[in-house]
């Protein structure tokens, strides 16, 4: 999961990100963060996942389960 959270961490511009984190809360929250998520997910985790299905997720969590499953 490490390597997970640093993932997404640099995709948001971020030190560290935690699990419970919301990651549109994050300062800067912007479309091109939310695309590159969607980017790393696919890219590096082979998880394509569609607009309306990324919007259902809300924590950092919420995308790692879909990593872990």
């Amino acid at each position: 999961m490490k390597k997970f959270l640093d993932d997404v961490a640099s995709v948001l511009d971020v030190e560290t990100v935690t699990p419970d984190m919301r990651f549109r809360d994050v300062d800067g929250w912007c479309s091109l963060m939310a695309f590159g998520l969607l980017v790393m997910m696919e890219n590096d985790y082979g998880v394509a996942l569609t607009i309306e299905e990324f919007m259902r997720l809300e924590t950092v969590e919420d995308l790692y389960r879909l990593v872990a499953r």
